[in-house]
């Protein structure tokens, strides 16, 4: 088994949503140095970097990260390659033309986005989905949730987010700010993005990874 990383890392001076704080990382004690042990004090959104919305994001009720129901953050994933379309492009439902889903729980969009992370243009025009996609997924009880490399799944200009209200009025995960995406194109793997365990969580970030037979 392979296990594919998916996950950007957490650091001072790291990308961050436009507006966001930016995250801190202060080392309390440095074994180099001569201290007995190690510690790391940090601050930061539960929206930082790779990392996964519930939907109490956006809605008042649903699951937090404290759910007890596991199975949500883990299952069957599929890479659609959306890598042709352009910069502000609309993703639509033919993605899905040809592709067997019966199995698939995850969905995760390639579109070569995470190679930008680090710029500017990062939080630029990402090519987004369309209502009809988020139809599609919101409507299919098997499926789980969707992932991205870009910032997030509306556009950074639709400040009323209508693709996460309508996703997250279903129990679906958004997992936002992957990579390497590209590693799982025409494979079979499982997906898994788990979060920590905030009481009455939001979100969080996560150690997203593929499991590659």
């Amino acid at each position: 088994m392979k296990i594919v990383d998916l996950s950007q890392t957490l650091e001072n001076g790291m990308s961050v949503f436009p507006g966001a704080p930016e995250p801190s990382f202060e080392m309390l004690g440095n074994v180099p140095e001569g201290d007995v042990y190690q510690l790391t004090k940090f601050e930061m959104t539960t929206h930082t970097g790779t990392h996964m919305d519930c939907n109490t994001h956006v809605q008042p009720e649903g699951y937090c990260t404290d759910t007890e129901q596991l199975d949500i953050f883990i299952g069957k994933g599929v890479v659609i390659d959306c890598s042709g379309y352009d910069n502000g492009e609309e993703i639509g439902i033919e993605i899905f033309n040809g592709m067997n889903m019966e199995d698939k729980e995850f969905v995760l969009l390639y579109c070569d986005w995470a190679k930008l992370w680090g710029q500017d243009k990062f939080w630029g025009d990402y090519p987004y989905v369309s209502m009809e996609v988020i139809e599609y997924l919101a409507e299919n009880d098997r499926i789980k949730g969707i992932g991205l490399e870009y910032a997030s799944l509306d556009r950074l200009k639709e400040e009323e987010l209508p693709l996460h209200k309508r996703l997250m009025q279903e129990k679906k995960t958004v997992i936002e700010c992957l990579k390497n995406l590209d590693q799982l194109i025409g494979k079979d793997f499982t997906f898994m993005a788990m979060p920590l365990k905030f009481k009455s969580g939001d979100g969080s970030p996560v150690r997203a990874i593929a499991l590659v037979e």
